[in-house]
């Protein structure tokens, strides 16, 4: 337990306090009448400033309440405190040595502990100790540890051959010389001679030598004699070192943890005599620059600006000037900081007051006071409504869930939106504000994002509002209408208003007659510039063009000789371009099969697929590429009505619903990682490489027995990867689309 710790308890179920002994006899600890503290309300104590490897016995007498307050005595518990010092690993230290009798006798042997049981004692076979040579005219032995140590007691035990008694070849006399560089050394005056081991597996009578505190990260042994004295050939069992911990240590969060705040508190474990912590970060760990002081073993990070996205290098120097050395240099920490600051994530809310969304995103119909919220609210006097109609029984949406959950943008909840600008109203709007002002200059912050998903029959001019000032929405002009999350990446350098106060957030729709419903999702902050994508249509004649199906009453291959051949009956008619195939998902598909299985280094697929038939069996599949691992097929999931999805053997996801009306589906991989798209718009980016071409399929899955139900126009598949301004292109998009954080 460390000292300073913090002893706790569950309460007994009638306490309403606690009283606490604690001491170092368990006779003396049960036996008491006076407590250490008496009549404490909490189920914690801190007994103060422990001694060093002392165990100690307390106990906790629970005291009900008023009028009897009877006492109920607990049982006695003990714990041990901290050793003064920490055994240094063998496994950390370096060990060299002047000769070695074997390969079984090596020095290492000393280090390894593989002739100590639990108690400490040293067995008598031979190939767990360390011997020099038959004739060894200067023998010695060093340790090396990895960095500069603090050395407390050194601990040694002699060699213990079963021939020790007669042979003696433990060492006697010695010197045991220190270094902190390896080349200016001190004599330790404590050690000029180890006890000679009995030879017997009882032996546990170590040397200990007393380092006190020396700084050293070389031992030396120059060995002057043996206990024999017959022999030029020496020995020795094991030898432990101690330290005390006076580096910091065992970080919180641990080193290299990712996705830390930027506010967030740091903290470490102080060494030992530390007066004041030197604290240095950087985003370079061969530069750490300037410094910060804590006479605490914490730091906020908030004091130092960290950035958003960014790893640093961070490392605290235990200082105290009245010893030697005054400055014990910490190991070298990582940390990584989040890429955004959320804003709203929406997962807190639901059905029950006082978690319902519209008590906090206000909305235009407002909310009664309950039996959790005194005071009601009567609405903003817009058309607005935040999360789903569960209560009228003619809402689709009747007793069920009031946040919507399956379309999310991340998480598990999203907030639905509905607007409507009828009788007489011209906007529609929700507005959040804030518990405490909120920093959006901080930590490199230049972004506002939010993801919006939205309905074909919706119209409307969406906007938001920062602390009042509103900022409309000037991106795709379809977005309000795509049913896929769109990411509205706003430019904070433009924003009016103090930006280090943001007390609310708006959002609304405007425009008299505008209705209809969008979920919003991921509003976060970000260290990214907004940027936006222009459409580029690849040309017919690339070279990476595979294969191209146009379908205009055919398999064939417009780009090449890379025909396919149909399966049952295919039809066709109108297309996205052109003509386009149908599927009767019985047995109508197209493949073109390979000679023998390919391993492609990158591809992209690129494809218009729409159905009016819902809610088809799951892996019905519009496109695969193979049967064997890794390989991957892009099919529906089997809800209803649907969704499709790239489905391989290393990951899956989904791209976007199926629906009666033309979607452009397309997967590009770059050999390390497979980006998917639905509709011209980046989706998702999978840690996966399906790679594995043995033929291109269309129409069915990769066991050809889930066959799509549809139509599938304009097929490509090119033997590298496309940009998403390439995809946007091939989607049919003209205006710039944005880049998706």
């Amino acid at each position: 337990v460390l000292r300073g710790e913090s002893l706790s308890w569950v309460s007994g179920e009638f306490a309403v306090t606690h009283n606490v002994y604690v001491g170092t006899s368990f006779e003396d600890v049960d036996a008491a009448t006076e407590p250490t503290v008496a009549d404490i309300a909490a189920n914690s104590f801190v007994p103060g400033l422990l001694d060093y490897g002392q165990t100690y016995y307390w106990r906790v007498d629970e005291v009900n309440g008023t009028p009897d307050k009877t006492v109920f005595k607990g049982d006695v518990w003990s714990f041990t405190a901290e050793p003064y010092s920490i055994q240094i690993p063998g496994s950390t230290i370096a060990v060299t040595a002047s000769s070695a009798s074997n390969e079984f006798s090596e020095p290492g042997k000393t280090l390894d502990g593989s002739g100590l049981d639990a108690n400490d004692m040293h067995s008598i076979n031979p190939d767990t100790m360390w011997f020099t040579a038959a004739v060894d005219l200067d023998p010695w032995i060093q340790y090396e540890f990895d960095e500069v140590k603090k050395l407390d007691v050194m601990k040694v035990w002699n060699s213990n051959g079963s021939a020790e008694s007669a042979i003696g070849w433990g060492v006697k006399d010695v010197q045991v010389e220190y270094s902190v560089d390896g080349e200016a050394w001190e004599v330790l005056g404590e050690a000029s001679q180890f006890s000679r081991a009995p030879g017997l597996p009882i032996y546990s009578q170590y040397d200990a030598v007393a380092f006190s505190g020396t700084a050293a990260k070389y031992v030396r042994f120059n060995i002057q004699s043996n206990w024999g004295g017959i022999l030029m050939a020496y020995g020795l069992s094991e030898v432990q070192f101690s330290m005390i911990p006076v580096r910091a240590r065992t970080p919180e969060p641990a080193s290299g943890t990712v996705d830390v705040l930027p506010n967030a508190v740091v903290t470490w474990r102080a060494g030992r005599e530390a007066a004041q912590h030197k604290i240095t970060v950087s985003t370079d760990p061969n530069d750490l620059g300037s410094t910060v002081s804590s006479s605490t073993n914490s730091v906020d990070l908030s004091s130092l600006d960290l950035q958003l996205d960014q790893t640093y290098y961070w490392r605290v120097d235990e200082v105290n000037e009245s010893e030697v050395p005054p400055v014990w240099a910490g190991s070298l920490w990582s940390l990584s900081t989040v890429p955004y600051v959320t804003v709203e994530d929406f997962e807190t809310y639901g059905n029950f007051s006082p978690d319902r969304p519209f008590q906090t995103w206000l909305d235009g119909f407002g909310y009664s006071a309950d039996e959790v919220i005194s005071v009601g609210y009567g609405g903003n006097g817009t058309g607005s409504g935040v999360g789903h109609d569960i209560w009228s029984l003619s809402s689709p949406q009747y007793d069920g869930q009031i946040m919507e959950g399956s379309i999310v943008k991340s998480g598990q909840l999203s907030m639905p939106l509905y607007f409507n600008n009828t009788n007489g109203l011209a906007v529609s709007e929700t507005k959040r504000t804030f518990d405490s002002p909120q920093d959006w200059t901080a930590n490199g912050i230049k972004s506002l994002s939010l993801s919006i998903y939205g309905d074909p029959g919706n119209s409307g001019q969406l906007y938001v509002k920062i602390n009042d000032t509103r900022i409309n929405y000037d991106g795709l002009s379809d977005a309000l209408q795509r049913r896929q999350w769109i990411p509205w990446n706003i430019d904070l350098s433009g924003a009016a208003g103090n930006l280090q106060n943001v007390t609310s957030l708006a959002i609304g729709v405007e425009g008299a007659g505008a209705t209809g419903m969008i979920y919003v999702d991921a509003i976060r902050l970000y260290a990214l510039m907004p940027d936006m994508i222009n459409p580029v249509v690849p040309d017919d004649s690339d070279p990476n063009l595979f294969a191209y199906y146009a379908f205009e009453g055919n398999a064939n291959d417009s780009a090449g000789a890379n025909h396919g051949t149909t399966n049952g009956d295919p039809g066709y008619t109108t297309g996205k371009v052109g003509q386009t195939m149908t599927f009767d998902g019985t047995d109508d598909y197209v493949l073109l099969t390979f000679d023998q299985e390919e391993v492609w280094s990158a591809y992209a697929v690129s494809l218009w697929s729409r159905t009016d038939i819902f809610g088809q069996v799951q892996f019905r599949s519009v496109f695969n590429n193979s049967s064997s691992d890794p390989d991957f097929q892009i099919d529906v999931d089997g809800s209803d009505p649907g969704v499709y999805r790239y489905w391989g053997t290393q990951a899956g996801a989904e791209l976007g619903p199926v629906t009666s009306d033309w979607v452009h589906l397309a997967a590009s991989c770059d050999g390390t990682e497979t980006k998917i798209y639905y509709n011209g718009l980046w989706v998702d980016t999978l840690d996966a490489v399906d790679s594995n071409f043995g033929r291109l399929g269309i129409g069915t899955n990769r066991g050809t027995n889930q066959p799509f139900a549809g139509s599938i126009d304009d097929v490509r598949v090119y033997n590298r990867s496309l940009s998403n301004a390439e995809i946007a292109g091939l989607a049919g998009l003209t205006e710039p689309i944005p880049v998706s954080f």
